[in-house]
């Protein structure tokens, strides 16, 4: 039933959004958009979608959500908070619902998951431009400075930008990891990696090692003589376990899934995997949505060990 309620208020707020839109009422337009996104965006209503305990229904009901956030925003141009929340569920949906899909159905139907590889990229790229377009209040020209003197761009940014700067790069690297055809984008690489590492330099304990967890998978998939490094990735690992007092379930899938994979080293993984299996979700409702999909990936994980495992039944013996 609250479900049920919070779906049927969320299209009360967006038949209100098209009706005021319509109606061309001024300041009470202005001043009814800004309350409704701030519903949407600011708690308890932003976290009615990360305390869920049911992954199906936030994937489904995501899109609605992107889409009221995109009218919303729309409306009001200059409201930075409502850049980041649209910023943030763009790049959340496109990696938690869209690429992990594609990544999970390219055996079995590879046409599909290549659609699906394709589409992600879009809303990574989506989500990545409304966060430069928040950080374009404080830093004017963000991205264009940013092409053509990314140092001095940078250096510009302080600890307050780093939610935007965050999202930007997770954006950014996702959309290029999805599409790796498009090789004007995966040229792009270097400078998302330089944004997320001023991220890092800013606030390393952003989203209880949101930044870190990047990094597990940034430095562990990728072997050392393209510039990747194992140590690295267990180092960032080992950090945002001491940041979420090993509660998190996702970097221990992260590292299962990018050092024990690359290293061969089935004990690892299934020992890493055990390990996310092993928290409960509930214990920080505010992780509780992220743990039951890391958790899920984790069971996957396990199901098709032999995909990722060149002599996996010799390392069930």
């Amino acid at each position: 039933m609250l479900r049920k309620s919070l779906l049927t208020t969320s299209h009360t707020f967006l038949l209100a959004l098209l009706w005021l839109i319509g109606s061309g009422c001024g300041a009470i337009y202005r001043a009814e958009t800004r309350s409704i996104a701030r519903i949407f965006s600011e708690p308890p209503g932003s976290t009615v979608f990360v305390e869920d305990d049911d992954p199906a229904l936030i994937r489904d009901a995501l899109p609605f959500a992107l889409k009221t956030y995109e009218a919303l925003l729309a409306s009001d141009p200059s409201n930075r908070t409502l850049c980041l929340a649209t910023a943030e569920a763009f790049v959340t949906y496109a990696h938690g619902f869209i690429h992990d899909q594609a990544e999970r159905t390219e055996a079995t139907d590879f046409h599909r998951a290549q659609h699906l590889l394709k589409r992600s990229a879009k809303l990574y790229l989506r989500g990545r431009n409304y966060a430069f377009s928040g950080l374009n209040f404080d830093h004017p020209g963000f991205e264009e400075r940013l092409r053509n003197d990314l140092e001095g761009t940078l250096g510009d940014l302080s600890q307050k930008d780093v939610p935007f700067v965050y999202w930007g790069a997770a954006g950014w690297a996702g959309a290029i990891s999805a599409d790796r055809s498009n090789m004007s984008l995966v040229a792009e690489l270097p400078m998302a990696e330089a944004v997320m590492r001023r991220a890092l330099e800013l606030d390393e304990s952003f989203g209880a090692g949101a930044i870190h967890e990047f990094f597990i998978t940034y430095e562990g998939s990728r072997s050392d003589t393209v510039g990747g490094s194992a140590e690295q990735a267990r180092e960032h690992f080992a950090r945002v376990v001491s940041l979420t007092g090993g509660r998190k379930a996702s970097p221990y899938v992260l590292l299962a899934s990018s050092v024990a994979v690359r290293q061969q080293d089935y004990r690892m993984f299934e020992d890493l995997l055990g390990k996310a299996l092993a928290i409960d979700p509930d214990a920080v409702p505010g992780w509780r949505l992220s743990n039951l999909l890391a958790q899920e990936k984790a069971r996957w994980l396990l199901d098709h060990s032999a995909a990722f495992f060149i002599d996996f039944k010799g390392t069930e013996q």
